[in-house]
């Protein structure tokens, strides 16, 4: 008897994106399994037994509501889960996500590798840059120096922003002048600087993609330079479109990066240039759905399922494999 296809989902307790695509895929009839890995450290909360024995790998899930054999996983969300609190956590962490790797034939949203190697940095806009995205020049150096000599040779001024996040605040894009950086040139030699040519916009962009479908939405802020750290009423979010040579190059992008989920941001110059930015492989989505009604957990959840679903077949004896190239035939059961 072949068993009923999963979604596996990773996740925080608290994570309203989760929420609104787990609702979507529980009108799709799929059967849903969402975890937290730290509970994998909190005696009882959340069970787990994997086997490595030179057979392919396999595990079973299970908490107070529901049991998920590895056979079933066609595919997985992983969302923001929260860091690992202590050594008990990294260690069941690191266990689950070897299990989870060893997943054959699974669709990811996003694999976690593939996030890590896709992150927002000089790798991503030199490809951006390689596949026809307009890229305003960057300069990544902790030499005040060369910092205050780029800030010159850019009009006097450049964009001053983060890779990471901070521990302990939200950390703005801000314009800054040569004389800024060497006054602050301590610094400067302490921590690598990614300083950017400022865009002389009219608008931000924020456009969604997952698989082979795009969210273009159009942010306003009022006047502010990152609009990110604007006041939630100086917002403004609408639907727009997106011309098709940008959107070919964008699914160019994604399929070099590996991912299937993106968070891409752009700011329009005043010839209604686009001018690629980054690529977040775990951006935010929430905000634009509630905002311009864009139906992005729905394409979402879809992916999840029926993109995942067709590259399965279900087999006599339960399970499934990945149908592509596969050599064995399809069940009777099939889904």
């Amino acid at each position: 008897m072949p068993l009923p296809p999963t979604v596996l989902v990773v996740t925080a307790p608290d994570d309203l994106g989760a929420d609104l695509v787990i609702r979507q895929i529980q009108a799709r009839g799929v059967a849903i399994h969402r975890i937290d890995p730290a509970d994998l450290a909190r005696p009882g909360a959340l069970r787990m037994t994997g086997v490595s024995d030179g057979e392919p790998l396999r595990f079973t899930i299970e908490d107070d509501h529901r049991s998920t054999l590895s056979q079933s996983v066609v595919s997985v969300f992983w969302w923001h889960p929260g860091l690992p609190g202590g050594w008990g956590q990294r260690e069941s962490r690191a266990i689950l996500e070897d299990f989870l790797y060893g997943l054959d034939g699974t669709l990811w949203v996003n694999h976690p590798l593939r996030a890590q190697a896709a992150r927002p940095g000089p790798r991503q806009l030199h490809l951006a840059s390689s596949l026809g995205l307009r890229t305003p020049p960057a300069l990544f150096t902790n030499d005040p120096d060369r910092a205050a000599a780029f800030a010159t040779e850019q009009g006097g001024r450049v964009v001053c922003k983060t890779l990471t996040a901070h521990p302990d605040r939200f950390v703005q894009a801000r314009l800054v002048s040569p004389e800024e950086i060497l006054a602050g040139a301590d610094h400067v030699r302490q921590t690598m600087c990614y300083l950017q040519r400022p865009v002389d916009k009219t608008h931000d962009i924020r456009l969604t993609v997952i698989g082979d479908r795009m969210f273009p939405c159009k942010v306003t802020a009022d006047g502010a330079f990152d609009w990110r750290a604007a006041p939630e009423n100086d917002l403004g979010f609408e639907a727009v479109s997106a011309s098709l040579p940008l959107t070919q190059k964008v699914q160019k992008l994604m399929q070099t990066l590996g991912l299937e989920y993106a968070a891409l941001d752009f700011a329009v110059d005043q010839g209604g240039t686009w001018w690629f930015l980054e690529a977040n492989p775990a951006g935010q989505f929430g905000f634009v759905e509630t905002s311009t009604g864009m139906v992005i957990s729905r394409a979402i959840a879809d992916h999840l399922v029926q993109t995942a679903l067709a590259t399965h077949v279900y087999t006599p004896g339960g399970g499934h494999r990945a149908s592509s190239g596969a050599p064995w035939q399809r069940g009777s059961a099939d889904v």
